[in-house]
């Protein structure tokens, strides 16, 4: 982009296509765009060509120079360096907590920050994010500076609110919750779903913190007495840090258990609305949304008992030890065979996500920032 017209707020967009923190990003922006237009306020968007969201006409697009630069990388330090030059604005919010280290510099030094931390996942020990030691240690840096120089801290549930508060007390910590989409509740085209019959469902990458070697394992012990297979949605061949145990255990079942990778957004929701019930035997989460995407579908939720999916999904679910196969293989044995049982679970899930919906200011994170950009406190 050419000149130097300063704008309000630098809002990064560049991750935009991916999973989790793509639907965050997507979520937001539309709230972000309506809640400046509202104030008056000027709104830049730093995004990839090839990865162009739709904007407002009035929303400066800035694109990433390098492109497609990975997240933790040499190339976003780049692409924050130049989109602050280019644009000047009065603030940025990083929707991800790699610090822009552009800030540092005097020409920046009265730029405000603005941070959503999803979760704390990366400086978790390396039996929970199948990291080394050196990645953790320079996410833990990252964290440090935005803790240091952030005006505002957003994430999407209490649980992390707690665990940054827990390693930077002094955090200015905002918990804006992240509403479902309203499109998981309305009425779905079963035909539209890649998988036919019964099923048990996945949602969600292989990272080795999303502990899917529990539920093959789960699974493999009661499947002889199930008449639902499990189908693992997500993943693929580009997701980084992906569980190869995974493959491996899937593989020795390959008679039960179908891997179909990333879907579109139809065929997805068909895929949930379709499963007997949904399973997220997650070890580490900041939220979790496909259990919330499962009950707007109707379809009943078994969830590790960690705090942050026990925060989300309240009594909308049943829970079990997240090292505990045993354990799920009972909840599984229970669920597949009891549609009465089913049933029940599925309805508690239904009031849970729509209490929850109604609880939720979709704006609250936007009008944060403007409020802070007045010098009001929010």
């Amino acid at each position: 982009m050419a000149g130097h017209a300063r704008v309000d707020l630098l809002f990064d967009a560049r991750h935009i296509r991916q999973s989790g923190i793509g639907t965050y990003l997507s979520t937001e922006l539309p709230h972000l765009e309506d809640v400046f237009a509202e104030r008056g306020l000027s709104l830049a968007v730093l995004v990839d060509r090839d990865k162009m969201p739709a904007l407002r006409p009035t929303t400066m697009v800035v694109e990433s120079r390098p492109v497609n630069a990975p997240m933790y990388s040499r190339g976003e330090q780049q692409a924050w360096n130049a989109a602050l030059n280019s644009t000047r604005p009065l603030a940025i919010w990083v929707p991800h907590y790699p610090f822009p280290l552009a800030l540092l510099r005097p020409r920046n030094r009265r730029t405000r920050l603005f941070v959503t931390v999803h979760d704390l996942l990366h400086v978790q020990e390396g039996h929970v994010t199948g990291q080394n030691s050196a990645f953790r240690a320079y996410a833990r840096t990252m964290l440090k500076a935005d803790v240091h120089r952030a005006t505002r801290i957003f994430t999407p549930s209490h649980s992390t609110a707690a665990s940054l508060a827990a390693v930077a007390p002094t955090a200015p910590v905002t918990v804006t919750p992240l509403a479902v989409d309203e499109a998981w509740f309305a009425p779905v085209d079963p035909a539209a779903s890649p998988v036919p019959g019964r099923y048990v469902l996945y949602v969600g990458n292989t990272k080795w913190h999303k502990n899917l070697t529990v539920l093959l394992k789960a699974f493999g012990e009661v499947a002889h007495g199930l008449p639902q297979n499990l189908v693992i949605a997500g993943g693929g061949a580009l997701v980084k840090n992906s569980d190869a145990r995974v493959d491996q255990l899937a593989g020795d079942q390959a008679d039960r258990v179908r891997i179909v990778g990333r879907v579109d957004f139809a065929a997805l929701r068909a895929l949930v609305a379709g499963a007997d019930l949904l399973v997220m035997p997650s070890l580490y989460e900041g939220v979790g949304l496909p259990p919330l995407e499962a009950m707007a579908s109707r379809t009943a939720v078994l969830a590790s008992g960690i705090p942050s999916l026990r925060e989300t999904c309240g009594d909308g679910a049943d829970y079990f030890g997240p090292h505990d196969h045993r354990a799920l293989g009972e909840l599984l044995r229970r669920y597949c065979t009891d549609d009465s049982a089913r049933a029940d679970l599925a309805d508690r899930g239904w009031a849970r996500v729509t209490q929850r919906q109604s609880g939720i200011s979709l704006t609250a994170a936007a009008e944060a920032v403007c409020a802070e950009l007045a010098g009001v406190s929010p």
